[in-house]
C-alpha cells in the first residue's frame, strides 16, 4: 500500500500543499480523500473552518501495483521451476535404482575387476592424506557447530545479568525513572525499557539503543564459551524501524527502476543492512549489497547487471 498522511488546514488546497511539502513532491503527483470539513456556512465564519484529507502519491501506488503484479508472475515461474525440477529428480533416482538391479550380473560376467580395486583404493588414500586432513578438520568443526548452538540456553542469571548492567548504564545516562524489566525470551535476553524521555535512550536511528544493547551483551557473555543474545527495546521502536526501513527499501526499489541508478543509502548497523537485503531478495531485476568499513558501511541498491 502506498504511504498515506492525514493533514489538516483551513482549507483544501492549504491541506495539499502541507502533504505535497512533506512527500517532498508537487501538488500534482498527489492523489487525495477529504476525510472531513468542520464549520460549513456561519458556524465556519464564527468559529473558524478545518479540512482533514488523506494524500498518497499517485506514481507510487501504480508502481507498487505494477511491482506487485511482477512479483506475483516471478513467484509463479519459481514455482513451475520447482516442480519441474523434483519430476527430473524422481525420474533420476528411478534410473539410478534400475542401474543398481543390473550391476551384479555385470559383476558376475566380469569377476577380473574385483581384484584390481583394492589397488585403486590405496593410491587413493596415499596421494591424498593432506586432503584427507582437510576434510576431517573441517567435518570436526561441522560437528562442534552444533554443540555450540545447543549452548545457547538463556539462564537466570544471564537475565538477572542483563537487568542489572542495562539497568545501571540507562540510569547514569541521565534516566533515573527509566523502568527496565528482562526476561527470558527463549533464544535470547529480552530487555524492555520503559519511562520518559526515551527518545534520549534511542538516539539518532537507534545508535544509543544499539550501544547499550552492545555493551550488555558484552557483560552477560563475559565469562561463557557460547554465546547469549540480548535484545533491548523501548516503546517498540525495533519494530517501528524495521517496518520504516522495509518501506524504503521499497521505495527505493521503485526508484531505481525508473532511474536506472543505483542509489547508496547512509551508514547502518549489520541488522539494518541485513532488513534491506532480506526486503529486496526476491526482485530479480534488482541487487544489493553493502559497501564501505565499519561504522559507515551503506547499502547499494541497484539494478541487475
Amino acid at each position: 500500500m502506498p504511504r498515506k498522511i492525514e493533514k489538516n488546514a483551513k482549507s483544501k488546497e492549504e491541506a495539499l500543499r502541507l502533504a505535497a511539502e512533506e512527500f517532498g513532491v508537487s501538488i500534482e503527483e498527489l492523489s487525495y480523500t477529504v476525510e472531513r470539513e468542520i464549520g460549513k456556512g456561519i458556524l465556519g465564519r464564527l468559529l473558524g473552518r478545518e479540512v482533514i484529507i488523506s494524500a498518497w502519491i499517485t506514481k507510487e501506488a501504480q508502481e507498487e501495483e505494477q511491482l506487485r503484479n511482477a512479483r506475483e508472475q516471478r513467484r509463479q515461474v519459481r514455482e513451475r521451476k520447482a516442480a519441474e525440477s523434483a519430476k527430473k529428480t524422481d525420474a533420476s533416482k528411478q534410473n539410478n535404482k534400475n542401474t543398481e538391479i543390473e550391476k551384479p550380473l555385470i559383476k558376475k560376467e566380469q569377476p577380473a575387476a574385483k581384484k584390481e580395486q583394492p589397488v585403486k583404493k590405496q593410491a587413493a588414500v596415499q596421494t591424498s592424506d593432506g586432503e584427507t586432513e582437510k576434510q576431517q578438520e573441517t567435518s570436526k568443526q561441522q560437528e562442534q557447530a552444533p554443540k555450540k548452538e545447543r549452548n545457547r540456553e538463556v539462564t537466570e542469571k544471564s537475565v538477572s545479568d542483563a537487568q542489572y548492567f542495562a539497568e545501571n548504564v540507562i540510569h547514569m545516562m541521565g534516566l533515573p525513572e527509566a523502568k527496565v524489566e528482562a526476561s527470558n525470551g527463549g533464544s535470547a535476553v529480552d530487555v524492555e525499557v520503559s519511562g520518559e524521555r526515551m527518545g534520549l535512550l534511542i538516539g539518532k536511528r537507534g545508535d544509543t539503543l544499539d550501544a547499550v544493547q552492545y555493551l550488555t551483551s558484552l557483560y552477560v557473555n563475559r565469562e561463557k564459551n557460547s554465546y547469549i543474545k540480548v535484545n533491548i527495546d523501548t516503546e517498540g521502536y525495533r519494530a517501528k524501524r524495521e517496518e520504516t526501513l522495509i518501506k524504503l527499501a521499497h521505495s527505493l526499489e521503485r526508484r531505481v527502476l525508473r532511474e536506472r541508478k543505483p542509489v547508496t543509502l547512509e551508514p547502518m548497523s549489520p541488522n539494518e543492512r541485513r532488513i534491506i537485503h532480506s526486503a529486496l531478495q526476491d526482485n530479480d531485476r534488482i541487487k544489493t549489497y553493502s559497501v564501505g568499513e565499519e561504522p559507515n558501511r551503506k547499502v547499494v541498491v541497484a539494478l541487475q547487471d
